[in-house]
């Protein structure tokens, strides 16, 4: 093959990705549209009310988009819109197709993340990012071994705060891993809270 040729394959390839994802690949143009963060909202209040929750603050994570989309929401459900959107890693064994998380499961060192409803439920050291971590209690039976598998919401510095679309970002062992930045919002927002304990909803 001629350096013309190479070059000029090259110089096709990422115009190639982008309309094999936007126009072969329909699932991420598909799956971003079935799910509204705000739909649960009455679900939400519901669990709030019965574990006595922070009232104003939800937060949600959407495993069904790919990785380089922002797909972590900060909800303010008095207000009821979104007030914050960020990049959020899935587990490493999750991860079935580039970018992708489709496979989950509550066993411990399966390094896949868990669906379901959890709380954000108290802060403490991390050894990654910004060296803080909140701890995350599952109560859906799809994720009640979270705190045993130490699964936290923690920050990682090669968590991108920016889309990388279609390129997908570094997976974690399970944990809900943000960027540095994002991580800094979150703990700045909670600490602010009376009510620390915030509800977390994980969906994919």
């Amino acid at each position: 093959m001629n350096k013309k040729r190479i070059f000029l394959i090259l110089l096709l390839l990422p115009a190639m990705v982008f309309a094999y994802y936007h126009f072969i690949d329909k699932s991420y143009t598909t799956k971003k549209t079935l799910f509204d963060p705000l739909s649960k909202t009455k679900d939400y209040k519901k669990i709030i009310d019965k574990r006595n929750l922070n009232v104003q603050y939800v937060f949600v994570v959407d495993y069904s988009i790919h990785s380089g989309k922002k797909r972590m929401y900060v909800l303010d459900i008095i207000k009821q819109k979104i007030v914050k959107k960020m990049m959020v890693a899935h587990g490493d064994k999750s991860e079935t197709k580039s970018g992708y998380a489709t496979d989950f499961s509550n066993v411990s060192e399966s390094n896949k993340s868990s669906l379901g409803y959890a709380v954000v439920n108290g802060r403490a050291y991390s050894n990654w990012g910004i060296h803080v971590k909140y701890w995350l209690d599952g109560i859906s039976s799809t994720n009640s071994n979270m705190r045993k598998r130490v699964m936290v919401l923690h920050s990682y510095s090669m968590v991108p705060s920016y889309e990388t679309y279609p390129l997908p970002i570094v997976t974690s062992l399970g944990c809900v891993m943000v960027s540095k930045t994002d991580m800094t919002y979150l703990d700045n927002l909670i600490k602010k809270q009376k009510n620390k304990k915030i509800l977390m909803y994980i969906y994919g």
